[in-house]
């Protein structure tokens, strides 16, 4: 259904449908990450919807998921344009997770700005658990997928696996109560993952029993499959530990569809006492990872993603899961939303401020929040132990009112200021004696108060991104609780005081800076404070290393006996002055001295004056564990040790070495290329290594003496970029498996051995992937380039100011390419298709050359000043669907033949004088044959949309219908916000 092609409709929605639990995300996921879907499909993107529905709101989604970056609170019409300019004439998926939206004008404005921008043959998957979304939503002659349980057998087969370790019942009584069990849970996954998680931690046939008896009880008052469901994880909710119930309760203060820090919620659970020591783990944090490791497993949290060592980062519940968290915590614990929380709204009683205990604020990442008035009678609130807000827009949030009134909350526990852009403190922090997690992230303060200090049970303290933070507390060392201490990105910051060494629950220090008054003065820390803190996890970046005296002073920080940290940054001065003054060889030695444990797994060395690094006499190839090395301006660096012994290797990066001639030396201990067969090609050399990063290497000649027949293969590199080398001519080899390669400021013959280093797989996948390959600032496209290059889809040709031709003979071999992009290539000609005798056919009768460019969608032309006319092989790209012409002054008109190109879709002309005068009407003279593409834009003026003529006025009238449409919806959104809010606290003590 959705590769399959003939539908009349332009973008085809696909709906599926059940009740919740029953596996729509899941399957929609399955599609998504689906080998055939992911290639049939320019691009692929995944938006949560849950209950808000509001055009604008999911405009700004779905550019989120495009982009990977927060988006600013725009208008509607400026949003759509930024959609429309990333979406263009692409072939898109877009998945809209749990849909509950049932007013078919909102769903009917947001489909038609999404359809407006998107290729032919684009589909939207909807998963709801409403038949009348799934009705409403599905295009015409297309049957809404509605999802059945599973059968008994799968059912059996899921249960097993997550109730019987191995997947082996301990004897035949446990499969007959299994069996029982399963068979209640009406074939619903959720359910069955959830029983089976329950009795994974029952040992003996009688807790299997008591269990099969609770769960026919609560059955027996059910009736629908919903209400079943319900009962089952209510059910599996009674059956945890009392400190699991309480963990899992507290999660009712993040928002449905939340995306869960893991890190801070083990820290808030431990700030709340949920956590209690075992005698298995000597750490309270490691005992909140397996509580959290025993929730997931019993599926109160999903969709867990990890980062590059495997640690566990962010987590989802399923809203069902998310309700029974609402149900169980009561009014002790909610979450309020932050437009709506107002005094007003405190006074009507509708939220029993004397009785909570803990409290979020949901900004929702809405720029009309940027500044928040703070309600007077939360002063009442004198029980909260948790206050935090969550979920702030780009820019932070600022507090007005009264910050006095935390002062009556002395019973906090957590207190959560991240976004609040306060730039002085206004608090007593003295008062707040039980504080145990305090977020000042992303603050605008410059002195940390020494008050602070008195918070001596005080276990997180987060800093992140204050950036004009100065000081610290003197005292610092007086908080001997603290657990977790995050500096990252505290630019201002210039020194520690002395006293870290005392800290020794200490897990995480994010910073630790050295400075040169420290030698002179005893209250600024030195090295020899990280001596005993061996129980240091995660990141530790050290600045200020030029100012370490001897190998002893280096000694003293004991790295490697620093078994857990998993990310270790050294730097040094950034000052060139000094980078010349500095003795190399004391620098080594230094760094010889800061050896750290091998169980590291990513290595910073930044501005280090060195010639080498330390080699396998000392330290450095005893790192095997590396999933991550960044080699960052070391100027001086002429070498480095052989690269073999990191088959862990991921990501290799190396930017402005200036003195580095080649990457690996004059041997390498590898098997060169041209010695491996073909059954072992992809066993060897960096065999992990997925990023190759090398920029600013001005002498750097290539990665090994050897010549290019003895250079070694790098079989998995999906992304390669090589920057400002201008010198480089040999590189490794790499299977055509790529999802983006970057050659910029590169000579012609590293364009052309990249080329020949090119190999097709011969191994699953089989079929090679080129996705991207951008070249800027290159003098010349050689020939040997693009023969390798078939299976490339997208071309970007940027700043090249000494390109002067883009020829045929090089574009025919790009049968895949769905993009060409060509921006300020001042002397660059595109040439045309020769037919021989002087014959350039540009008659629109010409007969047709071979097939050029039969995959081509989109041409963007920008700042090409020598662009007269139009390539004539363009009218032989049958499935061009855009064409953009951007300040080409000397493109004075278009070519007749454009008419034959029926599939073009958009033109768009901008910033060329005469053409688009030629271009701005149904009078001008290059209508007749522009007049068939739906979409014509020239400068800011749409000339024609979705094949139909705008005049001014109608262009003007539309404008004004979409601002009273963006108005209209913002009003309903923020009254309805209220009555939810309303309604679902006063039922909650009902439930």
């Amino acid at each position: 259904m959705l590769l399959l092609s003939g539908n009349k409709e332009k973008v085809v929605v696909v709906p599926i449908v059940g009740i919740g639990g029953l596996g729509k995300t899941t399957v929609a996921q399955l599609i998504y990450n689906d080998n055939k879907i992911q290639s049939h499909f320019d691009c692929t993107h995944w938006v949560c919807v849950s209950e808000t529905f509001d055009p604008k709101v999911m405009v700004k989604n779905v550019l989120e998921s495009i982009t990977q970056q927060k988006v600013e609170d725009l208008a509607l019409n400026t949003l759509k344009d930024l959609l429309h300019k990333h979406i263009k004439n692409k072939r898109l998926l877009l998945v809209l997770d749990d849909v509950w939206n049932e007013d078919t004008e909102k769903w009917v404005r947001f489909i038609n700005i999404f359809s407006s921008g998107a290729a032919e043959g684009s589909r939207i998957v909807v998963t709801t658990r409403l038949r009348i979304v799934a009705k409403m939503t599905a295009t015409e002659m297309i049957v809404p997928h509605e999802l059945q349980g599973l059968s008994e057998l799968e059912s059996w087969s899921l249960f097993e696996k997550m109730a019987f370790k191995g997947g082996v019942a301990p004897g035949p009584r446990y499969i007959e109560i299994g069996k029982e069990v399963t068979r209640k849970c009406c074939g619903v996954p959720l359910a069955i993952r959830t029983m089976g998680g329950l009795l994974s931690f029952k040992d003996t046939e009688s807790e299997w029993e008591a269990i099969r008896e609770k769960q026919l009880l609560s059955l027996y008052f059910s009736g629908q499959d919903s209400e079943i469901l319900a009962a089952t994880l209510r059910l599996s909710y009674d059956n945890l530990p009392s400190q699991l119930k309480r963990c899992f309760a507290y999660c009712s203060l993040f928002p449905k569809d939340h995306r869960i820090d893991v890190k801070m919620l083990v820290q808030v659970w431990m700030a709340q006492g949920y956590i209690i020591k075992s005698g298995q783990f000597l750490l309270l944090e490691d005992v909140g990872v397996e509580h959290f490791k025993n929730l997931l497993w019993r599926s109160f949290f999903q969709e867990v993603t990890k980062d590059r060592y495997g640690n566990m980062k962010y987590c989802k519940m399923h809203d069902l899961m998310h309700d029974l968290a609402v149900t169980v915590a009561g009014m002790d614990t909610i979450c309020l939303n932050a437009i709506n929380l107002t005094d007003s709204l405190l006074s009507s009683g509708v939220v029993n401020l004397e009785r909570i205990r803990h409290l979020s604020i949901d900004f929702e990442n809405k720029w009309e929040t940027r500044v928040w008035k703070i309600p007077t009678l939360l002063a009442k609130a004198t029980r909260l132990r948790t206050f935090m807000i969550i979920n702030v827009a780009v820019g932070g949030v600022k507090l007005e009112g009264r910050c006095e009134i935390f002062l009556n909350m002395t019973r906090l526990r957590v207190f959560g200021l991240g976004d609040a852009k306060m730039e002085v403190f206004s608090i007593t922090f003295n008062k707040l004696k039980h504080l145990r997690y305090l977020d000042l992230s992303k603050n605008g303060v410059e002195i940390l108060p020494n008050e602070i200090t008195r918070m001596v049970n005080l276990q997180t303290l987060n800093l992140c991104l204050c950036e004009h933070l100065r000081l610290l507390p003197a005292d610092l060392g007086k908080l001997y609780n603290l657990v977790f201490f995050y500096l990252d990105d505290c630019s201002s910051l210039t020194y520690l005081p002395a006293g870290i060494c005392n800290l020794s629950f200490l897990r995480e220090l994010s910073l630790f800076i050295l400075t040169e008054a420290a030698a002179k003065n005893s209250r600024l820390a030195g090295l020899g404070e990280l001596k005993s803190l061996n129980n240091l996890s995660g990141k530790l970046t050290i600045k200020g290393l030029e100012l370490v005296k001897d190998k002893s002073e280096a000694a003293a920080a004991n790295l490697k006996e620093k078994s857990q940290l998993q990310h270790l940054e050294l730097w040094w001065s950034d000052d060139s002055n000094n980078m010349v003054a500095r003795r190399c060889d004391h620098e080594r030695s230094v760094l010889e001295a800061l050896q750290p444990h091998p169980n590291l797994k990513e290595l910073q060395l930044c501005y280090y004056g060195g010639t080498s690094v330390p080699t396998a006499s000392c330290w450095f190839s005893s790192l095997m564990n590396l999933v991550r090395i960044e080699l960052y301006c070391c100027g001086k660096l002429q070498s480095l040790p052989s690269l073999d012994p990191f088959v862990s290797l991921e990501e290799l990066v190396l930017y402005n070495l200036e003195s580095l001639a080649y990457v690996q030396g004059e041997t390498v201990s590898s098997l060169p290329f041209s010695s491996l067969s073909s059954s072992n090609k992809d066993l060897q050399f960096l065999p992990s290594l997925k990023s190759l990063k090398i920029t600013d290497c001005p002498n750097l000649i290539g990665w090994s003496l050897a010549n290019m027949e003895e250079s070694p293969l790098l079989p998995w590199v999906s992304t390669l970029e090589i920057e400002s080398c201008p010198k480089m001519v040999t590189i490794p080899h790499f299977l055509i498996n790529f999802k983006k390669v970057e050659l910029m400021d590169v000579s012609s013959e590293l364009l052309s051995v990249f080329g020949a280093s090119l190999i097709s797989p011969s191994l699953p996948p089989a079929h090679p992937r080129f996705h991207e390959l951008c070249l800027q600032y290159v003098n010349d496209l050689p020939q040997g380039l693009m023969p390798q290059l078939t299976s490339l889809e997208r071309l970007n040709i940027w700043f090249c100011s000494n390109l002067t031709t883009l020829s045929p003979s090089i574009l025919r071999h790009l049968p895949s390419l769905k993009e060409l992009h060509i921006l300020s290539c001042e002397v660059l000609e595109l040439e045309d298709y020769d037919y021989g005798d002087g014959n350039k056919g540009n008659d629109e009768n010409d007969s047709v050359p071979p097939r050029f460019l039969p995959s081509l969608r989109c041409l963007v032309v920008q700042s090409v000043p020598k662009l007269v006319t139009l390539p004539n092989w363009l009218q032989f790209s049958s499935n061009l669907q855009q064409l953009d012409i951007d300040w080409c002054d000397n493109l004075k008109c278009l070519p007749s033949w454009l008419k034959k190109l029926t599939a073009l879709e958009s033109l768009g002309v901008f910033r060329c004088d005469i053409l688009s005068r030629r271009c701005t009407s149904n009078t001008a003279e290059d209508w007749p044959i522009i007049s068939h593409i739906p979409n014509i834009q020239v400068d800011s003026r749409h000339v024609q949309k979705e094949g139909c003529y705008l005049e001014m006025e109608e262009e003007e009238e539309e404008a004004e219908q979409e601002q009273e449409h963006e108005e209209e919806a913002s009003s309903h959104t923020h009254i309805s916000r209220y009555f939810t809010l309303a309604s679902l606290v006063a039922v909650i003590p009902f439930l």
